[in-house]
């Protein structure tokens, strides 16, 4: 190597994403607000000193504004930062702006597009953060999933997703959609950042994040993974089926065994329960911040407060007692399993945006409120991207990570997404 190599100055991540949001996000949009110079954190020398991280917009931020992604709150500034805002900035991490939601974390669509093809959604409801990571602006963005939100549209855009376990990380100052389905979590460039971000952020520092990437790298090989494909598998986009079953023909390849699983109750119910309980809860959560300008809200979430309003307390109270039955068993299925396969979507990303895709093989982990991960997984023929979907034991993420990990080294490594 010559001493001209050896004297470079390595560019700092900051500097990297600054150059990159710079570049190619007036094309992306999937920021909505970056400040326009950035101070040194708190804690510099915490365990994501320097880090970049990208705060999806229905995330309070003191110091910088957070609209929910709707014209209702055009302006807003919160008073405090949301208790994850704060641990991050208490780690050292460089809060780098605010990402594009769908409004309210529902299904009115915001102006990001997909980072592999700018005429296709970047999925919802977690859209510019999906986006940032899978072009390569930052490594760790958050997210947040009441259905599919963190999972689906980082498949989408050709990222790493993790939702963790439902409770695992306090939702204080993040806008409720339905607070029995609501999840904090993370989308990253990589299973490693995923595993940083779970130590350092979802523990609150009481776990160690991996030593290196080096030291990560291998992950744990599992022996025995579940594979779900559900009453639903009918309707999944062929290219979609034949990606996921290439995923277990290298599986078994490895050695891994895949079985056959269920999740205690048909996905159509799942994905039933969940729209009722969302629909009731967002109407109490949202209904009075739009009362009076409802002209200002878009018309998904007019007709999701509507519906809300068609369910009685006594039908919610049906539907929270049958959730609890079935978080109570939601252990039962795994038996010997290290985790269960999945797929994230039925499609790749749809084209336009007037839609943010089908979250309902996202259902089950989320009304379950199991840990779950996404890894890319391929490209379709028109060069989306494929993801594939992996959920844990509930309060095991960790080890789901790890499995996450080694997963990954047998799959098509994907790269930011060439946008510019």
């Amino acid at each position: 190597m010559s001493s001209s190599q050896t004297d470079t100055p390595a560019v700092s991540p900051l500097a990297a994403a600054i150059a990159a949001a710079d570049r190619i996000d007036g094309s992306l949009k999937a920021f909505i607000h970056r400040p326009s110079s950035y101070a040194a954190p708190a804690g510099g020398d915490g365990p994501l000193a320097g880090i970049p991280v990208a705060v999806k917009d229905l995330i309070d931020t003191a110091d910088m504004p957070t609209c929910y992604g709707s014209r209702v709150f055009e302006g807003h500034r919160p008073q405090q930062d949301a208790w994850i805002v704060a641990r991050l900035r208490a780690a050292g991490a460089v809060i780098f702006g605010k990402t594009v939601t769908t409004e309210f974390a529902w299904r009115d669509p915001g102006a990001t597009v997909n980072p592999w093809n700018p005429a296709h959604t970047p999925g919802g409801s977690s859209s510019g953060s999906a986006a940032a990571v899978g072009a390569g602006i930052v490594d760790i963005a958050l997210g947040t999933q009441t259905v599919g939100s963190i999972i689906r549209p980082a498949s989408y855009c050709g990222a790493c997703g993790y939702k963790p376990t439902y409770g695992l990380i306090p939702t204080e100052g993040t806008h409720e959609l339905a607070g029995s389905l609501d999840h904090l979590g993370f989308i990253t460039s990589s299973v490693y950042w995923a595993a940083v971000a779970h130590a350092v952020i979802a523990r609150d520092g009481k776990l160690a994040p991996p030593a290196s990437l080096q030291a990560f790298a291998a992950g744990v090989k599992p022996r025995k993974l579940g594979v779900y494909r559900s009453s639903k598998w009918s309707g999944v986009q062929p290219e979609v089926q034949q990606n996921f079953d290439g995923v277990l023909r290298r599986l078994e390849a490895q050695g891994v065994q895949c079985v056959p699983v269920e999740l205690g109750a048909d996905i159509a119910e799942l994905h039933e329960l969940t729209n009722g309980i969302l629909a009731y809860e967002a109407r109490a959560a949202i209904a009075a911040d739009i009362a009076g300008k409802e002209a200002l809200a878009g018309p998904n979430i007019r007709d999701l407060i509507a519906l809300g309003a068609g369910i009685s307390q006594q039908q919610h109270a049906a539907m929270l007692a049958r959730l609890a039955a079935l978080r109570a068993a939601r252990d039962t299925a795994f038996g010997e399993l290290d985790a269960i396969l999945t797929i994230t979507s039925p499609t790749t990303a749809l084209p336009g945006f007037e839609k943010t895709g089908d979250a309902i093989f996202c259902s089950p982990a989320t009304l379950l409120g199991l840990p779950a991960v996404t890894v890319p997984s391929g490209f379709s023929a028109d060069f989306l991207p494929f993801g594939l979907q992996m959920i844990g034991r509930g309060d095991q993420d960790q080890a789901l990570l790890q499995t996450a990990q080694w997963v990954s080294t047998i799959l098509p490594r994907s790269r930011p997404a060439p946008l510019d």
